[in-house]
């Protein structure tokens, strides 16, 4: 069983954003957002079928962690200062051996503002804070050239590829 702090309940603030912990409620205000085919071209995921259904989904993750209690699962939406919006979301998920896997949608119309670079790296400060000594783990399409940028920017590294399921695994220390 993995601990579970109070930390990751509370808002987290970086200079364009704040990361609010995802609730059910965020489910009425990212659906629109998460209506964008364009943000599915590279994930294994498909557009929310409904509020409600965002909403049972949002209150499953509200939980944070799995039944078995061997993965947290921390979500935040995030909102922009600067555009007065939901931009997205990002995600991690806190296995037994103090591995984050990270994950992160932004809505396409507010790409290459520099959002995903900001949210990503709060959340990763955050973690390094609270369980110490992560390890960080991105599995992203090997077509999807901006968040391999994204993060290359942030200091991960190539570690394994598979051409199979066309993705490739970036790490962090």
């Amino acid at each position: 069983m993995l601990g579970q702090g109070l930390a990751h309940k509370m808002k987290m603030y970086s200079q364009r954003l704040c990361l609010e912990p995802l609730k059910p409620d965020h489910a009425e205000l990212l659906f629109d957002g998460l209506q964008s085919a364009r943000i599915y071209d590279f994930i294994e995921d498909v557009p929310p079928e409904s509020v409600e259904s965002l909403r049972d989904r949002y209150m499953m993750l509200a939980r944070r962690q799995s039944r078995d209690g061997t993965e947290i699962w921390l979500n935040w939406a995030v909102w922009s200062f600067v555009d007065k919006c939901y931009v997205g979301y990002v995600q991690a998920t806190i296995t037994v051996d103090n591995s984050a896997i990270l994950g992160y949608v932004f809505f396409p119309n507010l790409w290459g503002k520099g959002y995903a670079r900001e949210a990503v790296k709060c959340m990763i400060n955050y973690l390094v804070e609270t369980y110490q000594n992560m390890d960080f783990r991105a599995d992203v399409n090997l077509q999807n050239y901006r968040s391999i940028a994204l993060l290359h920017n942030l200091g991960f590294v190539q570690s394994k590829q598979d051409e199979f399921n066309h993705e490739v695994q970036y790490r962090k220390r």
